[in-house]
């Protein structure tokens, strides 16, 4: 998630942004987008296989939505899946694309089981301005952090 309005706060441009990405699931086959506050039967059926009542869609790229070097926004991706799979949970990989093309991808994961508040937590341990997180409806939520 790039681009911020300074301290004071998200710009409705970058929440914009947020919500006109492409949240790309391509870790499966076959690979599928989410979209925010839309139900799709994909999302839904990758959660059903591993009993997941709920999951989400996080990054560690970019921190604060500003662009870093792409070999630390790698090490920070790896050092968030390990940690997550060391707590059991399953992750799928992803991409958040800007369709515009304005921003570059961003590598990010599907985390399965990944509760509402665990979920928070870990985004605000990579400084990440919000994530995506579904519950049992499987609709995909834009959830801001700051």
């Amino acid at each position: 998630m790039i681009g911020t309005d300074g301290e004071s706060g998200l710009a409705v441009t970058l929440i914009d942004a947020y919500r006109a990405t492409h949240y790309c699931i391509t870790g499966i086959y076959p690979a599928f987008l989410m979209c925010i506050d839309a139900y799709s039967a994909d999302p839904a059926a990758c959660h059903r296989p591993h009993d997941a009542a709920c999951a989400a869609f996080v990054t560690a790229w970019n921190p604060r939505s500003r662009p870093i070097e792409p070999e630390h926004n790698a090490a920070a991706g790896e050092r968030l899946e390990a940690q997550l799979r060391s707590t059991g949970h399953t992750c799928v990989k992803g991409l958040s694309v800007d369709p515009t093309g304005r921003w570059e991808g961003e590598e990010s994961l599907l985390v399965l089981g990944l509760g509402h508040e665990q979920a928070m937590a870990i985004a605000r341990e990579y400084e990440q301005n919000g994530l995506l997180w579904a519950g049992e409806d499987a609709v995909p939520r834009l959830l801001l952090l700051r």
